[in-house]
Order: C-alpha cells, then sequence, then structure tokens
C-alpha cells in the first residue's frame, strides 16, 4: 500500500473514524490492528521479520529490566559498599548477556535480507582471483521498512540497557510502536518513550489538530506528485542516458535529482507526520529545509534528522566513549603528540558513523563511496574550521552579510550535489563515468533547456514543473522564518481556504498519476 495511493487514504480515513469512536482506552489496541492491517495489504510475508524483530528486542528488554530491578532491591538491602559494586557489576552483566539477542536477532535479519547477495558479489570476485569456482548468488526478499523498524528497535534495547528508561510490559503498546504504519516504512525512526507518553491515556478529538494534520499531508501530496514525480520523468531518462549526454545535461540532471529527493522524501515524511497528527500523536521531526544550510554540517543537522540523531545518540557517542578512542588517545599523548590525538577523537568517530550510513543506505560499493565522501568532507571540515574562521576575520568578512550567506548556501549545495552523483548512478563505476563526462567538456547549458522540454514532454509541463519548484523554495523560506500552519491558522478563513483548494488544484491537476502511469514508489523505500 503505497502513502500516495487513494487506498491509503481511504485505509486512513477508516483508521480515524474507529480510533476515535472506539474511546482512549482502546485507542492503542486500534493502532496495532491498523498496524497489522497496513503490513497484511502492504506484504504479509513481510510480517515474519517485523514478528521476530520485535519479539526479539520486547523480551530482551524485559529480561534487562528484570535483571535491573532484582539487582536494585537487593542493593537496597544491602550496607557494604563493596557488596553494592559487585551486586551492580553483576547486574550489568546479566543485561549484557539479554542485550545480546536483541540486538543480534534485529540486526541478522537485516545483514541476510538487505547484504546477502551483495556479500556473494563481493565474495565470487574475491574467489575469481585465485581461480576458485564462484558462490551461487541470491538475494531474499527485502522487507518493507526493515531498515527503519530495526534502527528503532535497537535504540530502544540500548536505551533499557543504559537505564534511560524502564521497559515496556505490554507487548500491545510496544508492536504499536515498532509497527506503527506512518513510521514503519521510511520513518521517521522514531524514540519509543516519546511515543510511550503519547499514546498513554490516549487521544481526544481536537479538529484543528485534525485540520492541521490534514494540510500537512496535502502539502506531502504536492511535494511527491507534482514535483518529485515531473522531476523523476526528467532524472530517470537522463541517468539512463548519461553516456550520450554533454556536461550541462548532466549537471542539470544531478541539481534537479537532489531537489527530486528532497520533495520525495520530505514530501512522505509531510504525509506520515500529518496522518500521525491527526491520531494525536506527534513524530519526530526528519528536515527542516537542509538546501538553506550553510556548511555540510548545518546540512546533515537538516536532512534526516532523526537518522542523523540515532547515529549520534548510538553510535558516534558510544564510539567516541570507546575503550578502543581511550587507548589510541592515551599512547599518542605518551608519545608526545596531544594535537595527533585530539584530532583523532574528532575523526575516527566521524568515519565510523559515515561508513555505518554509507552501508546503511544500500548493499553498493557506491553507498560506501559516498559515506567516505562525506566523511572526508565533514572531517576536513571540522579540521579546517580554526583555518576558515581566521581567514575570514583577516579578510574582514561578515558572516551575515546576505550575499556571503547566498554564497555558502550555494557552496553547499554544490557539495552535496557531488555526493548525489554516487547516490543516483546506477553503481559506482557509471557514477566514476559521469563525473568524467562532467568533466571532458565545458557545459552547454542550452542543450540542458532541450533535453529539459523533450524529457518533460513539453514547454507547458516544464513550466508547470519549474513554478512548483519556485513554490516549494518560497514555502521553505517562509517556514525558516516562522510556523507557516500555524501563522496561517491566524490568518482570515477565506485566505487558508484559498490557499488549500489552490494546492487541491495542483495536485489533482499537474500531479503524476492516473491511467498509463505506473506509480512510482518514495526513493526512501528501498532503503
Amino acid at each position: 500500500m503505497r502513502y500516495q495511493s487513494i487506498l491509503f487514504l481511504a485505509f486512513v480515513l477508516v483508521v480515524l473514524t474507529v480510533y476515535y469512536l472506539a474511546g482512549r482506552r482502546r485507542q492503542t489496541a486500534v493502532l496495532l490492528l491498523a498496524n497489522l492491517a497496513f503490513y497484511g495489504i502492504t506484504g504479509p510475508q513481510y510480517l515474519p521479520f517485523l514478528a521476530t524483530t520485535l519479539l526479539a528486542s520486547f523480551w530482551s528488554a524485559r529480561a534487562m529490566d528484570r535483571a535491573y530491578r532484582e539487582t536494585d532491591a537487593q542493593i537496597g538491602a544491602e550496607t557494604d559498599k563493596q557488596a553494592k559494586k559487585a551486586l551492580r557489576a553483576a547486574a550489568k552483566t546479566r543485561a549484557r548477556r539479554a542485550l545480546i539477542p536483541g540486538m543480534l536477532i534485529p540486526i541478522a535479519l537485516l545483514v541476510v535480507c538487505k547484504y546477502t547477495g551483495f556479500i556473494l558479489q563481493n565474495l565470487n570476485a574475491a574467489l575469481a582471483l585465485f581461480r576458485l569456482p564462484p558462490t551461487p548468488v541470491f538475494r531474499l526478499i527485502l522487507p518493507v521498512g526493515i531498515s527503519f523498524y530495526t534502527f528503532m528497535a535497537l535504540g530502544y534495547v540500548l536505551d533499557v540497557y543504559w537505564r534511560r528508561y524502564e521497559a515496556e510490559q505490554s507487548l500491545t503498546r510496544y508492536a504499536a510502536f515498532l509497527a506503527y504504519f506512518p513510521h514503519v516504512v521510511q520513518g521517521p525512526i522514531d524514540r519509543y518513550r516519546e511515543f510511550r507518553d503519547q499514546i498513554t491515556g490516549g487521544a481526544a478529538f481536537d479538529a484543528r489538530q485534525l485540520a492541521f494534520g490534514a494540510e500537512l499531508t496535502l502539502w506531502g501530496f504536492f511535494k511527491k506528485l507534482v514535483i518529485a514525480d515531473r522531476l523523476g520523468l526528467i532524472v530517470d531518462k537522463a541517468f539512463a542516458d548519461w553516456q550520450s549526454l554533454g556536461s550541462g545535461v548532466l549537471i542539470g540532471a544531478v541539481a534537479l535529482y537532489s531537489i527530486q529527493i528532497y520533495a520525495d522524501f520530505s514530501g512522505c515524511i509531510d504525509i506520515v507526520t500529518g496522518v500521525s497528527e491527526m491520531l494525536g500523536i506527534r513524530l519526530r521531526k526528519n528536515f527542516n529545509h537542509p538546501y538553506l544550510s550553510r556548511s555540510m554540517g548545518e546540512f546533515w543537522r537538516r536532512w534526516h534528522i532523526s537518522l542523523q540523531e540515532w547515529f549520534k545518540d548510538y553510535v558516534y557517542f558510544p564510539v567516541s566513549a570507546s575503550g578502543l578512542m581511550r587507548r589510541v588517545k592515551k599512547r599518542l599523548r605518551d608519545k608526545g603528540k596531544p594535537r595527533a590525538a585530539e584530532r583523532f577523537a574528532t575523526c575516527f568517530p566521524i568515519f565510523v558513523v559515515w561508513m555505518v550510513t554509507g552501508i546503511w543506505h544500500g548493499a553498493d560499493w557506491k553507498f560506501v563511496v559516498w559515506g567516505l565522501f562525506h566523511a572526508a568532507v565533514l572531517i576536513s571540515s571540522a579540521l579546517l574550521e580554526p583555518a576558515f574562521v581566521a581567514t575570514n576575520r583577516r579578510l574582514g568578512i561578515n558572516a551575515e552579510n546576505p550575499l556571503w550567506r547566498a554564497w555558502q548556501i550555494l557552496r553547499t549545495f554544490f557539495i552535496c550535489c557531488v555526493g548525489r552523483v554516487f547516490f543516483r548512478a546506477p553503481d559506482l563505476a557509471a557514477a566514476v563515468g559521469i563525473f568524467r563526462a562532467i568533466g571532458r567538456t565545458p557545459p552547454v547549458f542550452g542543450d540542458l533547456i532541450n533535453h529539459l522540454v523533450e524529457y518533460s514532454g513539453n514547454v507547458p509541463d516544464l513550466l508547470v514543473t519549474t513554478l512548483a519548484m519556485l513554490i516549494l523554495f518560497i514555502v521553505d523560506i517562509l517556514q525558516e522564518r516562522a510556523p507557516l500552519r500555524e501563522a496561517l491558522s491566524r490568518r482570515s478563513i477565506a485566505l487558508r481556504w484559498a490557499l488549500i483548494f489552490g494546492c487541491l488544484f495542483f495536485v489533482l491537476i499537474f500531479g503524476v498519476y492516473g491511467p498509463g502511469y505506473g506509480a512510482t514508489g518514495f526513493i526512501y523505500e528501498q532503503f
């Protein structure tokens, strides 16, 4: 069931009706049934994978929580400090044993389903070097949303292990979270405590909240159907025929893909966030106008925010505080290299995070290189930032000057586009070929206009796409200054309804859908 389908809208309408008629005490059960129905319609063959991850993480957390509770009771009755310390150490050991299956089972499922083909292909490449017979390559089905719900399950068990909160005792409540149909396919990657606090006690019907959620959902459809899918028609043709295109067309295709993936991914997040708001549940914010960023560090604090925060909490900080980091820093300091120790402490966690980020995005070397590219950019920025600041000071550059801000935004967008080549190219070899083709000849942007008209279908279609992108840009700037829905709610009802119907008109008249069109999935569904 695709989020942009009529079936999904009908499904949401039924869920909303039953959800509020059932009463606040039964809403969690309604959510669970809705999750099962959504996953059953989308693909019942995927349910065993979700159920395995759910049960493994749930019982692992329960076992850890039980170990901590029993130890807390023993410590309360103990007076000797050494005995208390021994009890705490024993509890940690018990919890660690319970944590292992809660992490290994979900990770093993993710690796087997997502990376089996990739591993076997590379194994065969290694075997060929020694003239050994190849291993048969096969791929298992990739369950919908497995990358996202696996991370949510891992975050939950680690939070319980670190005693950030107690384990959930209700399987129904935890299942309502992990399989929650608005975020299960492609995020946001939510945290259990935030979700639990919102569903405890249920949600009262709120007409204003319902209207706000519907407005955000409509805006998500505008992004997806009017912008992303229209750009997809252009981008797909350009990347399919990249070997015969000039540098100007390829540069334009990469820039348009950067806009496409933003409209596509953030459009999906707007749809599901709006639906969730109508249910009285706020999802984590996942986008904050990333193309208005002035540096790549800021960009990644604004793009796919829930994933970046997940990596920060569960990879970056643990690596930074790991025994390996402490030993390496100590060894470097002992050798009289304190600056090298600090640089290692800065660079190594970033490298690890972006290696994992690249691999998480897909089983292909192009994603590994994409991750390494961003690791290099962010590490370089961190190391060179003092030099940049000093240079700007010597040159008397005002960092808040509008022209300087515009230059920084354009520079960041350019760097982002470089990384997008790896992300969108069919494979790593094609990505390298595209870079070579771009650098081979000077760009001729007259060819770009001709190809844009050809790929769009005609001039009016290209003008509609351009107008839609301009609207997106203006809305992002306005939202950067103030929350737009709240601002519109204070305006006259005539203006609000005019904007709503205008957006609906755009979606219905200019959206890419209907007979003869195969609805495209959201880009991040593949991850």
